[in-house]
Order: structure tokens, then sequence, then C-alpha cells
């Protein structure tokens, strides 16, 4: 049986507060580098004590593991949702999008978790990715401490917290399991389904989990057209059936697998703010560059017969900006092999990527670098020591690639047949810029094609 429902949505009142300078962080710095710091630290709410490898909730966790065996239900729930009854969990274990639309997500999600009066968990990230199979902490991307100013009636929990707190219920958590999905139907619609237990535990890694998977478990599934979700955006006007339904749920975890392109209750530009070890990697490189191009570059799909020519065009149009402007700083942000093997230097593809950079690097007095030039998150690297979340194009590296392209003074992406045209990174990079561009004298544009 199918049900027909609607979405509420509501306008983010944060995201010119979130944008516009607030307050300087660095008084030894020049104007301009005053005006990036500046933006910097309002976006992301820099501040000291958000130290996710120093935090003392990481480094006591084994020892409150212990004590909490000793603790009834009713004491592990006031523990991690802060209520004896009625503790209650929303999880967005999975999204299908990389990281900049899942983080918009996780945003929106964070908000239903407040309405519903249920405690959100806050997913592992990873590969660009926020997925609860992942191996790093949520606060290894984002600023937890913003968060939590955005959403002060919201309680959050990690999810080592959420996976401690299943571990030591006696009686096992009740589940519903959402999933939204895409459907064709200018309504949506609620649809019961079959559980899926067994692809479901092993895919989303819940086999960590001490949660009551079983035939008792509600599987749903909501099928949604985009079309409709873009022509919602009307608070008062949106009906709340969606809202009174998931209200009236009984299960203690609502658990939401996302395959949805667009936002669900909101249309909002705005991410969470990132981590602090990641907003000053992106500082330092602002600082050291000070005016400089940005340029998107992303050569995965394209016709490799095409890149040399694509290069060519790039080169003069960098060069065209030097001459007018004076700007011979360019940080590319791409997905060329920037460690490539030497197993691999034969391959064609290879060949046609190193003549592609052999072009741009003989631009005349254009400087080209990237976060590899800047040895970015190198303390990191050598204390997390995980080379596939470093040393891939998808990784923590991608936000800073993101961070860095939205305050350049210049921003390019490439035409049609040398660059993909329409993704989630440059349609954040050009939501910030836009706004940006209102008060920032710097920005020369919100975005060129070269």
């Amino acid at each position: 049986m199918s049900d027909i429902i609607l979405f509420i949505t509501y306008e983010d009142e944060l995201l010119q507060s979130m944008l516009i300078p607030q307050k300087n962080v660095n008084t030894h710095l020049s104007s301009k580098e005053e005006l990036v710091a500046e933006w910097t630290s309002t976006d992301a709410y820099l501040d000291d004590d958000d130290d996710l490898f120093t935090n003392d909730s990481y480094d006591n966790f084994y020892f409150r593991e212990i004590e909490t065996n000793f603790l009834s239900d009713s004491e592990v729930n006031k523990k991690y949702c802060k209520k004896e009854k009625n503790c209650r969990f929303l999880f967005m274990y999975y999204h299908s999008g990389q990281e900049s639309k899942a983080n918009i997500h996780l945003k929106t999600f964070s908000h239903m978790a407040g309405i519903l009066d249920r405690t959100m968990v806050l997913t592992n990230v990873g590969r660009s990715r926020i997925e609860s199979c992942n191996q790093f902490p949520f606060e290894f991307y984002y600023n937890l401490n913003a968060l939590r100013k955005l959403f002060p009636n919201v309680n959050f929990i990690s999810q080592w917290e959420f996976e401690s707190w299943s571990r030591h219920r006696f009686e096992k958590p009740s589940i519903q399991h959402l999933h939204f999905s895409h459907g064709d139907s200018l309504m949506p619609l609620l649809e019961h389904i079959d559980p899926i237990i067994e692809p479901v535990t092993h895919v989303s890694c819940f086999n960590k989990f001490d949660i009551k998977f079983d035939d008792s478990t509600i599987f749903q599934r909501i099928l949604i057209n985009s079309e409709f979700l873009s022509q919602v955006n009307d608070w008062n006007d949106s009906s709340t059936s969606l809202i009174k339904n998931l209200m009236d749920s009984d299960a203690e975890i609502l658990l939401i697998k996302d395959d949805l392109g667009k936002e669900i209750l909101t249309q909002t530009h705005s991410p969470i703010p990132y981590a602090n070890h990641i907003i000053q990697e992106a500082l330092k490189v602002k600082v050291t560059l000070k005016s400089y191009v940005a340029v998107y570059w992303h050569m995965d799909g394209i016709d490799p017969n095409n890149l040399s020519e694509c290069a060519e065009q790039l080169k003069d149009t960098l060069q065209y900006i030097h001459d007018i402007h004076g700007i011979h700083n360019v940080y590319l942000s791409t997905d060329y092999p920037m460690f490539i093997e030497s197993n691999d230097s034969s391959s064609q593809l290879t060949k046609y990527y190193n003549l592609t950079m052999k072009v741009l690097n003989s631009t005349k007095n254009i400087n080209i670098s990237s976060w590899v030039t800047f040895d970015a998150f190198g303390k990191l690297r050598d204390k997390v020591g995980d080379d596939d979340e470093f040393r891939a194009t998808d990784g923590v590296q991608q936000i800073l690639d993101r961070i860095v392209c939205i305050d350049a003074d210049y921003f390019l992406s490439g035409p049609s047949k040398c660059c993909e045209q329409s993704n989630a990174f440059t349609k954040t990079v050009i939501n910030a810029r836009s706004e940006l561009y209102k008060f920032n004298p710097s920005l020369q544009n919100i975005i060129s094609r070269w």
C-alpha cells in the first residue's frame, strides 16, 4: 500500500550570518589576508577547543565504556540522550552523494531530528563521504561546536557513542528503516516493503551495532520526484504529513538511507562548518598565495584527445588574467594523478595527463600549485596514518580545495569538452562566492569558463 505525503520546508536564516565577516582572527595580517581570515573563521566557527585528537572524550572512551557496563537501561539512556525514557535517535547512515552534497543533507536531517525530538547520530566520514562504514569520526571533517550553535536544541552524539549505547542496552532498541529514493510520481509516495535485513546489515556495517534487526523491523521507502522538491519552498503552505508520520513512530532508532539528490526539508546552500584542522590548512594556503586564480579541472571522463587543446585554452586564459590584473599565482584543484607510480608512467592515459600539465606549466610568469605543493595535512597524515584518505582525489583535501576555491580572486572551470559542467563541488563554490561577491571587493568573478 502506498500513501501520498508532502514535505515541509524552511528558509535558512543563518546563511548570511555564516558568510559575513564578524571578527578578526589575526591582527598581524594585511588587509587582504585579514579579510580572508575573517571570512574563514566566521564560516567555520574557528575556535581553540575543537581539537579532534586531544579531546578528552576520545582519550577516555574505553574507561567510560567499562563504567557503562554497570548501568541500567534507563541510566544508559540518560547518559547518551539526556532522558531516561523516550530515548530515540535519528541516524542518516548513508547518503549516495559526495561530501559537499551529503553535508547539506545531514544538516537537513539534523533539523528533522530537532522537530522529532530525536537525538541526532553524527555519522562517520571518509573518502569525501558520510557513511556508517567509514573509519573517521564526524569531527574529522566538521566542527561539532559550530553545528551545536546552528541547532542549539538538538542533542548530538557520535557514531561510536551510538554504538556504545546499543551495546549497553539490555533490552535491544527497535528500528524503523526509511529509504528516500527517486520516483516518477508527481507526489511523494510512502511504501511498506519486505524486510531486507541481511543486505542492510552487511553493506552498512550494522554488525558493529547491537540492535534488534528482525522481522519486527519496519522497512519503508519514500519515492520522490525531484521536480517536486524543487518546487517546495514555503514552510507555511506545505503539508506536515511526513513529520506527523515520523512523530507517530514508536521505533527508538530511525535509520535513514538517503538516495536523493536534493534536500528534503530545506532549500539551503550553507554547509556544516568544517573542522579547525581543515580551516587552518586552507588559511595557510590562502595567506601564502595572497592574490590567486583557482582552477577546478577534473579530467575523469573527458576524452583524453581533448586535454592538450583544453590546456592550451586554459594557458591563454591564465596569461590574459596575469596581463590584465597581475595575478601570477594559480591554485589547481584537479584529479590529475599527483602521485604517479613508476609502473604507471607508461600508460597512455598518464602520458596524456603529463602532457597536459607540461602545457600548463609552460605559461609565462605563472606559478601553479596544489594541495600537494603545500604538503597539506602533513602532520595529520603522520598522526592518522591513512594514505588512502590523503592520496586520493576524493579525500579530505577535496574539502580543502573547495574552501580555497571559494575565496579565490578568480574562479575558473572548463568548457563542456574539458570538464564536467555542474556538480556538487562547483555548485557549493558558486553559491558561497555569490554571497561573498556582495561584500568582498577582491573577488573578480563568481565563475568563468576558460
